[in-house]
């Protein structure tokens, strides 16, 4: 189990680092202000969705997120072999959801909403931090990660404010919910309560389907979507 365990940690360090040169990469690429133009480079493809299209759209890409996240978290902190292919599944739903964004703001913004500091891929990081921290019982580090998530909440919460011209703050604590009930999740996977934990995996699907309506009735209001 012990072997399991490390090899698993050992593909968790190894995502980590992949994401944060990605996320590297990108903020070094980019040398004007990330949100320049969003609301005046559409996609041609943002004309043919209908609103209904993108509730959909955005209801099964964050749900899928959820879901994929705890699963991959779940089989990283038990040492599972899986964790590996749960985790490329994951970065999989990352990218589907960044062109969806693109889709309609433009390739810019969907490469900021993936890559950038704080953005969407930089938060899976900090939940793989902090897996690693619960398995190997490190408090700082999951401290750390928890300090990097809050950040991501403000940081990210305004990119998809000023995207969607949502309130700021709601969007803020909309995705601060979102990182506290898969923290919780997780934590109560981990001791072993998985009762607990299936409570928690339900309702964290749940709550990004809200999200996603959220997300999605901002954006056809802004873009006339019938």
């Amino acid at each position: 189990m012990r072997s399991k365990l490390f090899v698993s940690l050992f593909g968790v360090a190894a995502l980590a680092v992949v994401v944060s040169v990605a996320a590297f990469a990108a903020t070094r690429t980019s040398t004007s202000t990330p949100m320049a133009g969003m609301h005046t480079q559409a996609h041609a493809s943002a004309a043919a969705l209908t609103k209904s299209d993108l509730r959909v759209l955005l209801d099964k890409q964050l749900g899928e997120h959820a879901v994929l996240a705890m699963n991959a978290t779940n089989l990283g902190v038990k040492g599972s072999p899986a964790f590996a292919a749960a985790a490329k599944a994951l970065d999989q739903n990352s990218v589907a959801l960044s062109k969806s964004i693109a889709a309609v703001y433009g390739a810019k913004a969907g490469n900021t909403f993936l890559n950038g500091a704080f953005m969407w891929r930089a938060h899976v990081k900090f939940f793989v931090d902090y897996t690693v921290g619960v398995a190997k019982k490190d408090t700082m580090a999951q401290n750390k990660a928890v300090a990097n998530l809050k950040t991501y909440t403000v940081k990210f919460g305004d990119f998809l404010a000023t995207a969607t011209g949502l309130p700021k703050l709601a969007v803020r604590n909309d995705l601060l919910g979102h990182v506290l009930e898969l923290k919780g999740q997780l934590d109560a996977y981990a001791a072993g309560n998985y009762g607990l934990a299936a409570t928690k995996y339900r309702a964290a699907y749940a709550h990004m389907i809200m999200t996603g309506d959220l997300l999605a009735g901002a954006i056809a209001k802004q873009k006339n979507l019938r």
